[in-house]
């Protein structure tokens, strides 16, 4: 996500103004949410379905789906 300048600024004054307790358990954060959401590899392209048999797994009704209520 892009960030404005401004933003960043702010960001450094407050992490700037953590005791070092504190900024320590941020960075801790920081290194989980960087292991939970990891980039894609480069030159990487989702699979495109293209084609095919037609549909075997069943009814795709309405009244299959959500039952007779009408919902």
């Amino acid at each position: 996500m892009a960030r404005k300048p401004e933003d960043l600024s702010r960001l450094a004054r407050e992490l700037a103004e953590l005791t070092p307790e504190e900024r320590a358990q941020v960075m801790a954060e920081v290194e989980r949410q960087q292991r939970k959401f990891r980039p894609l590899p480069q030159g990487f392209e989702p699979p495109v379905l293209e084609g095919g048999t037609a549909w075997t797994g069943g009814s795709l009704s309405r009244e299959e789906l959500y039952g007779d209520d009408g919902r």
